[in-house]
């Protein structure tokens, strides 16, 4: 593993990819979808076998300590867009007796989300409030969550936040991210915490929210540049979480931005899951350019590139990306000309 973690930053290092690089799906092929759990969001209702949608009158909560409800008409899908609404002062009453403001999200059905990349593409809500953009208070969310009870508190919580602006959203540019766990008491630790800070307030656009968890990593991206990577913690979260896509507000201590105006809206194309495709049992050896070319991208047991007198080159625009559990070694002549992206990746078979 040592060695194939060195051959790893050579190769970065030589081809100028020293600097936090993420490995997406749209860049490493070893990535499969998982439709079953991702959603474009091109109905004109939400898909009720992935989903349900928030909405306190059925029991779902209230709020998660921001003085909120979260109410079923505040979340739609139309046009191919999921549209979570905030509401404010001035509109329909809100139930279970939590203020003047309503906001809408939805919430996997099961914990059935587990090692895997993530990526929500999104615009998040904001304004320019006296010519600076602005938003605060709103709180867009996307993150997941484990927990189970014992009479006294919460035993197990496990929890990642790829994205939780929370009250460093007050200037539409900044996101947190992190990961934390409760585990046989009732302490809850941060283990990890990440900020981000964008050029460009985040209400302005479409941007992907990234994140690949395994079992011995959690990193964090933001259109498709890792913000923050974590290895080898020993407390990283391993149960299979609930997924929550949201929009709500940050506690009573925060205030809106001045001239804050409603309905605010946090907009989603689609939220993705992939898996890494595993064929962790076989060993592969690549010995030509014709191997490599019907290469199945998939985590190996181990990789062989050569066998000390074959050749094999990469193109100049290749993007290459290998993945396996014990060892990648590289015979004879390899070529990764100047343009070309290559990269061998330590994996955990899950």
């Amino acid at each position: 593993m040592k060695f194939l973690k060195r051959i790893y930053l050579l190769v970065l290092l030589l081809f100028g990819y020293f600097q936090s690089i993420g490995q997406t799906p749209s860049n490493d092929l070893n990535w499969v979808l998982d439709t079953a759990k991702s959603d474009e969001f091109n109905s004109t209702t939400i898909n009720s076998s992935k989903w349900h949608i928030l909405d306190c009158p059925s029991g779902d909560c209230c709020n998660w300590g921001g003085g909120t409800a979260f109410e079923r008409g505040n979340t739609t899908d139309s046009g191919g867009i999921l549209q979570l609404r905030t509401d404010g002062p001035g509109f329909a009453p809100i139930p279970c007796n939590r203020g003047q403001f309503a906001t809408g999200g939805i919430a996997s059905d099961s914990a059935n989300y587990s090692y895997g990349y993530y990526e929500m593409y999104a615009q998040l809500p904001g304004f320019y409030s006296n010519g600076s953009p602005c938003c605060g208070k709103i709180q867009p969310s996307l993150w997941m969550a484990y927990q189970v009870n014992d009479t006294s508190c919460i035993e197990i919580h496990n929890e990642i936040d790829p994205v939780i602006p929370g009250p460093l959203y007050t200037n539409a540019s900044t996101i947190v991210s992190g990961w934390s766990y409760q585990n046989g008491n009732c302490n809850f630790n941060t283990i990890g915490e990440a900020q981000f800070n964008s050029p460009v307030p985040l209400f302005s656009g479409y941007h992907k929210y990234g994140l690949e968890w395994n079992t011995n990593k959690i990193i964090f991206l933001f259109d498709d540049a890792a913000y923050s990577e974590n290895y080898n913690s020993p407390t990283m979260t391993m149960h299979p979480l609930f997924l929550y896509i949201e929009d709500g507000l940050a506690d009573t201590t925060y205030s809106f931005c001045p001239n804050t105006t409603f309905p605010q809206y946090m907009n989603i194309d689609y939220f993705r899951y992939y898996k890494l495709n595993l064929d962790c049992g076989t060993s592969t050896t690549i010995l030509t350019n014709a191997d490599l070319a019907a290469y199945i991208y998939s985590v190996k047991s181990d990789i062989t590139f050569g066998n000390g007198s074959s050749s094999v080159t990469l193109n100049n625009t290749d993007v290459k990306y290998f993945r396996a559990v014990n060892t990648i070694t590289i015979n004879g002549t390899f070529t990764a000309p100047l343009g070309s992206e290559f990269g061998l990746i330590p994996t955990a078979c899950h």
